[in-house]
This record gives structure tokens, C-alpha cells and sequence, in this order.
């Protein structure tokens, strides 16, 4: 009985407070009934009423779905004032639009219950959104599906669906229009918090390791007449006279208004603030800690509006970058948001960099001028498992588009935990950090000085702790060589023969999938790839590779298998691992699914290995008698100039026998002009070097951590 009474007070509220709701989405307006969450029965996957009004006047009424996980032909339909319609599946189960036209007979004046069921033996699903409007089907559909996400934080919409659907890239900015000092390579950054009480000794570590942008982790005051703010300016402005950019924090703490969140105290001293809160589908305001703080909605005008006014303040002080770390929401509400910072900035004459931090959605990360990475650990080889980044790093690269920047923090192996990241911990304080730095620079990262924790940077900062001394030896050790080499770092691009199909999904996300063996394998066996985004390919581009992989693709749109197509009739060779039926089809060679998972077991390496080769016989690099050594070949733009990177993930190695194919990459190779750098105590110079026209053969003496060698 109370549990009918419930839902009767529920209905009567949604029936007073839910009407007619207009939406603009894409630049085109679209009137629908919005279909509102009320609690659920049992059996039922998700309840919804929806009020319509005049429903004689509207004709072909269709119900509209944004649905998840619904992969299995037959798995689900939905209820409509008893009435059945049967949904039909998503390929791969992604986040699918679905179309169901409806009966008008079915549908009343006023209130109307929707409520969506699973058949016998399902898997189970996701409703996320539902309305009513105008459609044009005849039939139940699939209208659109994506991998791409388009929310986080926030209950993701239809509209938010339709557009990422519709987007096409129109607020990405180009290379040139990145400022200078921003590029890849050029950046060696500190991050890991300003000590104002030793800002004497801080610019002396700045000096010490070189660096070149610090983060200003501090509030933004909104007085400029008050001694914080005078505090502020006058920090950013030593930096500047000491050739140091600055980057201002929008999640710093203190700031009662950010990106990330709206803390609690604020929302009691200003109670319109309400307004500016997520709501979750019973329309709950939404914690992101609770009793703390909560998750903002970056749809709200005067919300946007106050954090705009925040960075204002900052661009005015003479900040050279904005970071927004959890850009939650909307994936095209953080799109436009990033650009109305931009043309905040353009208003001030100011070119301001923004580095983003959006949780896996990479539309809004392509709109940022720098990504951020995420979930990085420790190098090396700890316990019999080997631990890189590596996979990681070749997302990010792809993710932007061969050029962008992107920026390795030593953190997220225990994400909460004291020391995220580390596994070399002493005296409570993480140490370790020259692999992390040297994996991060060779697979062209910038790395970040982060997550340090007080005690190690009071350490570095008081200089009284021998331990935390130690540690800011070894980063001024390789940020020295990083800053006395920077030519080896800027404007290059990696090489290689084979492309790999991937999901356009932000690298920590991708990788943490089913998918992750198959590519810690190819790393570890020193194939050289290059990652391809599946939304971004062509013909022109998939015609650079002898060979690509598909590597248990669940879902391909028709553009993009057309192009696969094209690729298979100028001669490429295929090599498909599981995948849709389409794409099996298409194989040159082919595996089960099952060798993704099994890859680590060494037959089957030796099986993927053998099938490779048939397809692309030309090995780009050869490591002998270095179990635990990854390479990474890249190429001067428009130069003859090849660099190799070579990480050493466990005991130092003597000796390692090389074999570099650069057939198809250089006019010629210079016997004379092969040289070896390190950050590392280790000769300088590289044995036994034997040129066979565009091959090369060498000994590198030493390889303690990090060295280098450069062709040509």
C-alpha cells in the first residue's frame, strides 16, 4: 500500500512539474515530451512517465531511446501503456539511438507509462534517456550508435548523443595555432605544489631541473585589491622574469566555484546555487563527495558564467595556460565551453594554452591544446611482472593526431594510496623516478613532476631529508639531459609499417579493455605501430601500411568499412583477430578472439609472430639478448635524421645486439654519423656498426636506463 502511494505522489509531481520541453541540439530546434524516470518495480529495466498534450494534432509519434549493452537480437521491449514493441539489439552493445514508431491509439492525452522489460535469458541493459517525438521510421530501428562518450558525471541525454553524432571537429584547433613554447618536447614541467614560505629555494629547484611551466595549485582571488591577489600576480610575474610559464589550477582547492565541483559550504551561503548542480534521472543533486562537495552542470548559464569569470581573472594576471582537471559533463557542453575560455582570451589578447583532463571523452580532450594521461605506474620488472606504459603512450600519441602533447604523470597504480604509482617506496616517500621519466620522453610524453606528497617535497624544498635529496638529484639528472637534447624530442613522428585499428577511446580507458594484452604483446616484441582511430582513417592513410591489425573490433560504421575495403583492393594485407563478421571476411590472416587473452602464453606469441611476418616481413627493429628493452623508432620531420629510444626495464644489459631495417624511410644511412646519448653514467659510443644500404647493425656497449641513438 505505501509502496502504491509512492508512486501515485510521484506521478501527481511529475504530472504538476514535467511539461512540454523544447530543445535546440546541432544548431537545429526539436520539440519532444521528455519521458521522466519514476522508481521502479519489479522485472522492470527502467520505469518512465511521460505528458502529452494534443496528441490528435501530432501525427507519426515515435518513441526515441538512447540505450547501452543491448547486444543480443530479441533481448528487450518496451511497455507503452500495456502495449508491446519490441527493441532491437545495438551491434557490439555501444551506446545505440534507437527509433520505435508508435500507434497512436496507444498513446493518451496527459499521462502516459513507459516501461522497458528484459526477455527470458538476457544479458541485461541500459535505458539512459527516453521522449516521444515526430518520426519518420516505419519500422524499429537503430538510428545511431558510437564508442565515443558523450558524458560523464552527468546522466548522458539524447541530445547529448545527437551531438557527438553530429560533430565535426568545427572547435579543434590546428598545430599552428599552439603556441611555440607548448610544443611536444619542449616542456618540462613542475606540478607537485609552491612552497610561498621558500620561494627563494623553490626558483633555485626550478633552475636545478630546468623547468620551464610550473602550476600556480592555488585559488584564484577575485580581488584584486587584496594581498592574496598581490601574492598571486607577483608569483606569476618571477616566473616570467625567470623564463618559467605558469598554468592556472580550475580545480584548485579553495575556489568555491570549478569545473569539478560546487562545495557544500558555498551551496548554504548562496542557495541559488542549487541551480548549478547535477541532478541524477530522480532529479537528486548529485554528490561528488559526499557532504562535501558536488558535481556541477556545465548546461547552467550562470554556473558557466562564474567559472568563466575565474579564468578571466587569471588571464588578465598573465597565466600562459588553463588547466581543467574532471572537465565533467556534456561532451559537447565541455566543447563549448573550452572555446568560450578561448574567446574569453582572444577578447584579451592573450593565447593561452588549455590543458585538459575529460575522463576518457576524447572529442573534448581533441579540443584541448595539451591531454592528459591517466592511470601511469612505475616502470620496470617488479615481482616476474613487467609494468610499462608503453600501449598507453601510443593512444595518446594517435589521440593527437601525431603532434599534440600529451603529459605523463608517475601516479595510478593505487589510486587514494599515499604513493599512487610507485613501487619503489622509501621511508614512505616514492622514489624511482628516472624510468618513469625516461619511458614517458622516449614515447613522446612530457613528463610531469607530480604527486610528490609533503614529505618527500619539504624534503626537496628544505633540503633536510637524504632520501628526498636523492630523488631530486635523479630528476635534475634527466630533465638536464632532456633540456641539453631538446632537438631530440621536437618536431619528430614515429615510423612504422603497421597500423592498428582502434576504437576512438582516450588511451587509459582503451587499454584497461580486453583488448590491453594484444598490445602490451605488440611493445614487448618491439613491433613498431602506429595506432589508427577509427573515425580519422582514410585511404590515403591506411595506403602508408603494409599490413594492419583489427584487433577484435565489435562494431565498424559503413564509411569506415568501405575504407578498409579500399584498402584491401590496392593490395594491403589484412590480419583480423576476432572482430564482426565483415571484417573477418576481409582477412589475409586470421585469428580467433581467444588469442587476444592467450597472447602472453609463448606458442601463441610465436603463432601471432609467424602470421605477422607472412603479412610484413620487414622487421623495423631487432633486439637480441635484452629481454626486458623497448624501442621506439622516430624520424625528423623532413629530415634523413632516425632516433631510437631504448628503455631498459630491469638489470642493467651489456652488450645488446641491434638490427634497424629503415628501408623506405631514408635515402641513405652515414656510417659515420650514428651517435649514442644517455642521461646515464655509460660510454658514449656505439660498437661493431655494419651498414648494408638501408639496414644497420650495432652494439650499444651499456644500457642502464635510458640512451639514445641517432642515424644520420
Amino acid at each position: 500500500m505505501r509502496i502504491k502511494l509512492i508512486f501515485k505522489w510521484t506521478l501527481i509531481f511529475i504530472v504538476i512539474f514535467v511539461d512540454f520541453f523544447i530543445i535546440s541540439c546541432v544548431g537545429k530546434q526539436k520539440e519532444y515530451y521528455q519521458c521522466i524516470t519514476v522508481p521502479e518495480r519489479g522485472g522492470i529495466v527502467k520505469n518512465y512517465v511521460v505528458k502529452i498534450d494534443n496528441i490528435e494534432k501530432n501525427k507519426n509519434l515515435g518513441l526515441i531511446i538512447l540505450v547501452k549493452e543491448l547486444e543480443i537480437k530479441d533481448e528487450a521491449y518496451v511497455d507503452v501503456n500495456g502495449n508491446r514493441y519490441e527493441i532491437p539489439a545495438v551491434e557490439g552493445g555501444l551506446l545505440g539511438k534507437i527509433v520505435i514508431p508508435l500507434s497512436n491509439e496507444h498513446l493518451n492525452n496527459g499521462l502516459n507509462r513507459i516501461a522497458y522489460f528484459e526477455n527470458s535469458n538476457s544479458n541485461g541493459y541500459q535505458v539512459l534517456d527516453s521522449r516521444i517525438e515526430s518520426v519518420s521510421e516505419k519500422s524499429a530501428s537503430v538510428v545511431g550508435q558510437t564508442y565515443r562518450i558523450v558524458s560523464r558525471g552527468t546522466n548522458p541525454t539524447i541530445s547529448d548523443f545527437d551531438f557527438v553524432i553530429n560533430y565535426r571537429s568545427e572547435y579543434k584547433r590546428k598545430e599552428s595555432e599552439i603556441p611555440e613554447w607548448a610544443r611536444r618536447g619542449r616542456v618540462r614541467y613542475y606540478r607537485a605544489g609552491i612552497d610561498f614560505d621558500h620561494l627563494d629555494r623553490m626558483f633555485e629547484m626550478f633552475r636545478e631541473a630546468h623547468i620551464n611551466l610550473v602550476m600556480l595549485q592555488v585559488s584564484t582571488p577575485s580581488d584584486k585589491e587584496s594581498q592574496e591577489y598581490k601574492r598571486y600576480k607577483d608569483f606569476i610575474d618571477r616566473c616570467h622574469e625567470n623564463g618559467i610559464r605558469v598554468t592556472f589550477d580550475g580545480g584548485a582547492g579553495g575556489q568555491p566555484v570549478r569545473l569539478n565541483s560546487i562545495s557544500l559550504e558555498s551551496v548554504i551561503l548562496n542557495p541559488e546555487m542549487k541551480n548549478w548542480i547535477s541532478r541524477d534521472e530522480y532529479g537528486h543533486l548529485l554528490w561528488r563527495s559526499r557532504g562535501s562537495s558536488y558535481w556541477p552542470d556545465l548546461k547552467n548559464k550562470d554556473y558557466r558564467n562564474e567559472v568563466l569569470k575565474t579564468a578571466k581573472i587569471a588571464i588578465e594576471a598573465g597565466v600562459d595556460e588553463l588547466y581543467y582537471d574532471w572537465a565533467i559533463g556534456g561532451t559537447g557542453d565541455i566543447i563549448r565551453f573550452f572555446n568560450d575560455v578561448r574567446e574569453l582570451a582572444k577578447k584579451i589578447g592573450k593565447n593561452p594554452t588549455i590543458y585538459g583532463n575529460c575522463k576518457g571523452s576524447i572529442l573534448a580532450d581533441e579540443v584541448c591544446d595539451i591531454g592528459k594521461s591517466e592511470g601511469t605506474e612505475e616502470a620496470g620488472v617488479w615481482d616476474g611482472r613487467w609494468v610499462h606504459n608503453v600501449a598507453q603512450a601510443r593512444f595518446y600519441y594517435a589521440a593527437g593526431d601525431r603532434w599534440k602533447s600529451y603529459r605523463s604523470k608517475y601516479e595510478g597504480a593505487n589510486p587514494g594510496e599515499p604513493n599512487p604509482g610507485a613501487h619503489t617506496i622509501i621511508d614512505e616517500m616514492k622514489c624511482g623516478w628516472k624510468r618513469p621519466i625516461a619511458e614517458a620522453v622516449a614515447f613522446q610524453s612530457d613528463f610531469v613532476i607530480a604527486e610528490a606528497g609533503r614529505k618527500l617535497r619539504n624534503g626537496w624544498v628544505l633540503k633536510n631529508n637524504e632520501t628526498a635529496m636523492k630523488t631530486w638529484k635523479d630528476i635534475c639528472q634527466y630533465n638536464g639531459f632532456l633540456s641539453e637534447n631538446e632537438d631530440i624530442y621536437i618536431d619528430v613522428e614515429t615510423i612504422s609499417r603497421i597500423g592498428l585499428l582502434a576504437p576512438p577511446l582516450i588511451p587509459s580507458f582503451e587499454v584497461s579493455l580486453e583488448r590491453d594484452p594484444i598490445y602490451k604483446a605488440l611493445v614487448e616484441m618491439n613491433i613498431m605501430y602506429d595506432v589508427l582511430l577509427l573515425p580519422r582513417i582514410t585511404s590515403n592513410i591506411l595506403a602508408k601500411y603494409e599490413a594492419i591489425i583489427i584487433p577484435d573490433i565489435p562494431w565498424i560504421d559503413k564509411n569506415q568499412l568501405n575504407v578498409v575495403k579500399d584498402y584491401k583492393n590496392i593490395g594491403g594485407k589484412i590480419y583480423t583477430i576476432g572482430s564482426t563478421e565483415e571484417l573477418r571476411k576481409l582477412a589475409s590472416v586470421y585469428s580467433p578472439s581467444s588469442t587476444i587473452k592467450e597472447i602472453e602464453k609463448k606458442e601463441i606469441r610465436e603463432e601471432f609472430m609467424y602470421n605477422l611476418r607472412n603479412l610484413s616481413d620487414k622487421s623495423m627493429i631487432v633486439i637480441e639478448n635484452a629481454e626486458y628493452v623497448i624501442a621506439n623508432v622516430v624520424k625528423k620531420k623532413d629530415k634523413d635524421r632516425i632516433i631510437i629510444h631504448f628503455i631498459n626495464y630491469s638489470e642493467h644489459l651489456n652488450d645488446i645486439k641491434v638490427k634497424v631495417n629503415l628501408e623506405g624511410y631514408v635515402n641513405n644511412i652515414n656510417k659515420e654519423s650514428i651517435r649514442l646519448y644517455s642521461p646515464d653514467n655509460v660510454l658514449k659510443r656505439i660498437n661493431d656498426i655494419s651498414v648494408d644500404g638501408k639496414k644497420i647493425e650495432f652494439t650499444i656497449p651499456r644500457l642502464e636506463i635510458y640512451d639514445v641513438v641517432m642515424i644520420n
